[in-house]
């Protein structure tokens, strides 16, 4: 299923584009990654543990592409890739209505009203896609801010797995989240 280019305006007043990767994006998407990836303490990866060839990046965008349950969408700024969010369907027939949501935003551009955007697209693309029926989300539970995101998009708290991420030898838990984009699909 597609997903249509748009336009929004974020609340610093500046006009982005959201639109789908495209294979061509993968060494710009690399860079961004590697960046938000650097200075974010909530993404439990490091940039030293990120080690996606060219190669490797082209082929999971393109996967994206193939795959009716699952879209990458990147938000533009002046041509530069600035974040990014993916709703990734499970290739199994007995989850394929699922799909797990990841989000990554450079910092400049943090608390500007893009990480609500990347999310109210995402949401609406899966509730127009026949096949999807509830996304879900890993989140560090100090990550207040994104949590009320999460929550004012309509995700429901799962549940938690204690000590789940070990970051510079402190534990942090994971929190679980979930959101039913079918009205007949019970949580």
């Amino acid at each position: 299923m597609t997903f249509i280019p748009q336009t929004v305006l974020l609340k610093n007043g500046q006009e982005i584009t959201l639109r789908p990767a495209r294979v061509s994006d993968a060494l710009p998407l690399i860079q961004t990654i590697k960046a938000y990836l650097a200075d974010s303490e909530y993404i439990p990866q490091s940039p030293e543990e990120f080690t996606m060839t060219l190669e490797q990046e082209e082929n999971w965008i393109q996967s994206f592409l193939e795959k009716d349950n699952s879209l990458l969408i990147v938000a533009e700024f002046e041509g530069r890739i600035i974040g990014n969010i993916d709703i990734s369907g499970h290739h199994r027939s007995m989850m394929q209505h699922t799909a797990v949501i990841g989000m990554g935003i450079l910092s400049d551009w943090r608390n500007s009203g893009l990480g609500t955007q990347l999310m109210q697209h995402g949401i609406r693309w899966a509730k127009e896609n026949p096949i999807l029926e509830l996304l879900w989300l890993q989140v560090y539970t100090e990550n207040k801010m994104a949590i009320a995101l999460y929550k004012k998009m309509g995700f429901l708290e799962n549940g938690i797995i204690k000590n789940f991420f070990n970051h510079s030898n402190r534990y942090y838990d994971n929190l679980t989240m979930s959101l039913s984009v079918k009205q007949n699909t019970i949580l």
